[in-house]
């Protein structure tokens, strides 16, 4: 293996490659053409960004000519999952950075088994920087800033029901249209804000918090199937969407919801409504994001650009 300008590539598992490297702004392209003799030429480009800020969710693309068969990837050993484009020869996965990431340069990685069967292996740095976001300060109840054993009890379970959550990934994509707001209203916390609680330091919002009154619905943002409804002690009466492939969508405060575990759910379709349950000085609901357990930009997610 060798690295050169931050992007490093290596041979093809079966044969002898000739690297070509393309470039342009913001994105990178990287090709690795075989030239052993029996051997599809194709070489598959792999489109990335070279940047990303804590708490990002993008697209990446692979161009295998008609020569993929399957592909997969890790990037800060978390699963990449591929899928066919609406393009020929297209195949898209989601790549996110955590909102809490170190701003460091992370390694992707990414295997592309081709129709004659050999593999490819495509690579690339990415730097994730420091997201530019604001502070927040808010004054609550000293109930919901120092806890009880018994709160903590329950915090911790609440805790060990959401790690279990996220280490399961429904293997395929459960969607297929753009992502979509579950609800308009004005935003009073936005994602990304460092908070402090009655002057302490608290961790920082993981969602959009959208203002509405309670009993007011909330839409699916896209297809999926319910994983988890819970009350819990932060976000009150919960609901989270599996969107397939390590994305979940979750939705907070609820005064109800309209369905239940294991249902298989639609864009748009109503699935809770608006409350003020759980640590809130308001109603209101918060729509996070988590992707391979990263949490991301709801924002993020409702602009990707599927190709």
């Amino acid at each position: 293996m060798r690295e050169k300008d931050g992007i490093y590539f290596t041979r093809t598992l079966k044969a002898v490659g000739r690297r070509l490297v393309r470039s342009a702004l913001f994105f990178a392209a990287i090709s690795v053409m075989t030239l052993a003799p029996g051997i599809s030429s194709h070489s598959a480009d792999l489109v990335c960004p070279g940047e990303m800020v804590q708490g990002e969710i993008v697209v990446i693309t692979i161009n295998g000519e008609g020569d993929i068969v399957d592909s997969e990837g890790l990037f800060d050993s978390r699963r990449i999952y591929f899928n066919p484009s609406s393009r020929p020869y297209i195949f898209f996965g989601l790549l996110s950075a955590d909102l809490t990431a170190k701003p460091v340069a992370r390694r992707l990685t990414v295997t592309v088994r081709k129709s004659d069967g050999t593999k490819e292996l495509l690579g690339r740095e990415i730097k994730v920087k420091k997201g530019d976001f604001k502070t927040q300060y808010l004054t609550l109840e000293k109930k919901w800033v120092h806890y009880s054993d018994e709160d903590m009890k329950r915090i911790r379970e609440d805790n060990r029901a959401l790690a279990a959550l996220y280490k399961t990934e429904t293997g395929d994509r459960l969607w297929s249209k753009p992502f979509i707001m579950p609800l308009t209203g004005r935003i009073s916390s936005d994602f990304g804000l460092r908070r402090f609680i009655n002057g302490e330091p608290r961790a920082s919002h993981s969602g959009i918090d959208i203002v509405e009154v309670a009993g007011t619905p909330v839409a699916a943002p896209n297809d999926g199937r319910v994983a988890l409804v819970r009350e819990m002690f932060f976000s009150g009466l919960s609901l989270f969407i599996d969107h397939g492939q390590g994305l979940y969508t979750m939705f907070f405060h609820l005064s109800e919801v309209a369905v239940k575990e294991g249902d298989t759910i639609t864009r748009g379709e109503t699935i809770a409504f608006v409350g003020a349950t759980g640590r809130v000085t308001g109603a209101h609901l918060h729509f996070g994001v988590r992707h391979t357990g990263n949490k991301v930009s709801p924002w993020d997610l409702v602009n990707l650009k599927i190709p």
